[in-house]
């Protein structure tokens, strides 16, 4: 399994609830889930569950808010495919790299982002992208065309349309998506949310669809 367009951030949830509510985001089409380290303890009971629940086929099973190295070998003994990390940290990207897990760092200048190429990263967190307007991201694509960005904090239904035909098609949805601290009780909500965001993805690759052939 790959990076797909919708990543769930699950943060704080407790290992008893976190088997019920991965499968809820599965059935609505949410497959990626990153688990964020910002509960350190909770994360990694977390992890482990879903690894020995799910299989790499059923999931793509990450850590998020990945700050040091410890970190970085207790989540990938827990049984992680990639981590992400808050900010842009070169070292612990290369220590990454070197345990053959993916890594999707989080960036936000040029200097950053040239960085990251530099370590042939396929796809980069831009982190927050709420704070950042329409002309920041239109700039970066000129010294960075061929830049894949994720996009992570403050995304919602009603803008991934706009961030769409900036030329972002990964977004990572928190709160938005399963509330901070979500128990099975919240499964309703979840699933509705996930509607929503699986719904206007499809709708934005629609309108983006038909002005590769207008413009064709």
């Amino acid at each position: 399994m790959k990076l797909d367009n919708l990543m769930a951030i699950i943060r704080d949830v407790s290992p008893n609830d976190i088997v019920p509510i991965a499968q809820a985001l599965i059935d609505e089409g949410i497959t990626n889930l990153e688990v964020s380290l910002s509960n350190e303890t909770l994360g990694i009971e977390c992890i482990e569950t879903l690894a020995s629940h799910f299989t790499p086929q059923q999931i793509y099973l990450g850590a998020g808010t990945v700050l040091n190295e410890e970190q970085l070998y207790s989540v990938k003994n827990a049984g992680v495919q990639y981590i992400i990390t808050p900010g842009w940290n070169k070292e612990l990207v290369k220590k990454a790299l070197e345990t053959d897990l993916t890594v999707y760092p989080g960036v936000l200048t040029p200097g950053e982002i040239a960085e990251a190429l530099e370590l042939n990263i396929d796809y980069l967190k831009l982190f927050p992208i709420n704070s950042l307007n329409e002309n920041y991201l239109k700039a970066i694509s000129g010294p960075f065309p061929k830049i894949n960005i994720m996009a992570v904090g403050g995304v919602t239904p009603e803008n991934i349309e706009f961030y769409k035909k900036l030329g972002i098609h990964h977004f990572g949805i928190g709160s938005e998506l399963v509330s901070r601290g979500a128990t099975q009780n919240d499964i309703p909500v979840i699933k509705s949310n996930a509607k929503l965001f699986i719904n206007s993805i499809k709708k934005a690759n629609e309108i983006d669809g038909k002005s590769t052939e207008t413009n064709d």
